[in-house]
């Protein structure tokens, strides 16, 4: 897998993030916690903006707070089923959103508990240890571990 992002960091260390929603703000505190652990984050005001962003780069995990309501083009979800990518939609609630886990590593997450506000910014770091992890075994499928 070529790079096309140029840093000091090797490309198993990066997680790439699409954020999906109205407006970055929406996202400001998961997009600085995101940054912080080392991830790259990019923004699409839409789904149809977000499956073209797919259509052009890898991600590793998708935040959306777009769940589809009757788009004209299928739902993230079925875009990115059978990939690595994690997507997780947004629900929102009176205090913020509650996360729906869709996929986990391409896989849907069919009865997965939602993840509410404070424990889906708590459940970050245990997703990118595992996104990172994954990565890592998939690049060096020879070792045992």
């Amino acid at each position: 897998m070529v790079s096309s992002f140029g840093g000091s960091m090797d490309d198993t260390s990066v997680i790439r993030v699409l954020l999906v929603g109205d407006s970055p703000q929406s996202f400001f505190l998961h997009q600085k916690h995101l940054e912080r652990n080392g991830c790259e984050c990019e923004f699409a005001e839409s789904e149809r903006t977000a499956w073209e962003m797919l259509g052009r780069h890898q991600f590793d995990l998708v935040l959306s707070l777009h769940p589809s309501r009757g788009a004209s083009c299928p739902s993230l979800g079925v875009l990115l089923s059978g990939s690595q990518t994690t997507l997780f939609y947004a629900l929102r609630v009176e205090v913020g959103y509650w996360w729906v886990p869709m996929l986990r590593l391409g896989e849907e997450c069919f009865g997965a508990p939602v993840l509410r506000p404070g424990e889906f910014a708590s459940s970050l770091d245990e997703l990118l240890k595992e996104i990172r992890a994954d990565a890592t075994w998939s690049e060096s499928p020879t070792q045992t571990e």
